[in-house]
């Protein structure tokens, strides 16, 4: 099990969501999170979404993505895709929108 260190201060708004939903659970986490770097508030996607991941994580990063860009990737089928999350990563996207809206 990976162990996430957060930095003393303030995380953005998108940082935050992103990690909500990669972090709700722990495959996807284990999977995404080197592409994540907190520090610098940057994220790698390409790596991510070329991650061989099943259609429920990928509907996820797909959600992150678009916590982090305020846009859907070209091509996703978000809502379709999302059927097949676990309830678990649906409750993390939906608060991910929550903290991205500043809710």
């Amino acid at each position: 099990q990976q162990t996430i260190q957060i930095p003393v201060g303030k995380l953005s708004q998108q940082m935050c969501a992103v990690l909500r939903i990669i972090t709700a659970e722990q495959a996807l986490s284990d999977a995404a999170f080197r592409y994540i770097d907190i520090q610098n508030d940057s994220i790698q996607w390409e790596p991510i979404f070329n991650l061989d991941l099943g259609t429920g994580f990928r509907a996820a990063i797909q959600f992150a993505y678009a916590a982090w860009t305020d846009q859907l990737k070209p091509g996703s089928q978000l809502f379709e895709d999302a059927l097949s999350m676990s309830p678990e990563l649906q409750r993390a996207c939906l608060k991910a929108i929550g903290i991205r809206w500043g809710l």
